[in-house]
């Protein structure tokens, strides 16, 4: 007589397999929000429901969790692309730099980045205010930047530095929509060099 195995999910620890239950719920969004039960994010981690209730009570706890971890992780990921001054690059060079840094970081995690620049049907409100939160104090900084380059490279006093820093965020993410949408067409290589080529001709 035979009989048929259950498989059991291999034991993690805890945070470990926190991690591993947000990555699965994560890269169920982009078919929507509403794909997003207590049910498929189990399926598709591969682990029973009790493995899953024993670390989110319920479905809203598993998506503030995990929105709470994108929210963090993509504003840690802007926040490390920007330059802190021109000491050692040019501020054309710079700002290049710093698209290079960010596409490649929307590459790397595209389900993380298509949440936040392709936000999908059901999105919480709350996660788009925050979003839009971050985008302004990024913004702010973009702004201060553009000020500092353009007196850095000098004779553009004529050059609006505010609307230079609305330009500048709006090409980055443009970058990150393009090479989430048509990666095939708009690679890293083809955008930066793009971006490059944009921010020298300010001089």
């Amino acid at each position: 007589m035979s009989t048929t195995r259950r498989k059991y999910a291999r034991r993690l620890p805890p945070e470990q397999r926190r991690e591993q239950l947000l990555d699965a719920a994560l890269s169920l969004i982009p078919a929507g929000f509403d794909t997003v039960t207590m049910e498929s994010v189990a399926k598709q981690a591969q682990v029973t429901k009790p493995v899953l209730y024993d670390l989110f009570a319920n479905r809203a706890e598993l998506i503030g969790a995990l929105l709470e971890r994108e929210a963090t992780r993509a504003t840690e990921q802007v926040i490390a692309a920007l330059p802190t001054d021109f000491a050692a690059r040019s501020p054309d060079d710079a700002f290049a730099d710093a698209v290079r840094v960010f596409v490649h970081a929307v590459v790397e995690a595209p389900d993380r980045w298509r949440l936040v620049l392709l936000p999908p049907e059901g999105t919480p409100r709350e996660f788009r205010a925050q979003v839009e939160l971050v985008r302004a104090g990024v913004l702010a900084q973009i702004e201060d930047l553009a000020a500092l380059g353009l007196k850095e490279l000098g004779g553009l006093d004529d050059l609006d530095s505010g609307l230079l820093g609305h330009a500048m965020l709006a090409l980055a993410e443009m970058s990150g929509r393009l090479v989430l949408t048509d990666p095939e067409k708009f690679t890293p290589d083809r955008l930066v060099a793009f971006v490059t080529r944009i921010a020298h001709g300010l001089r």
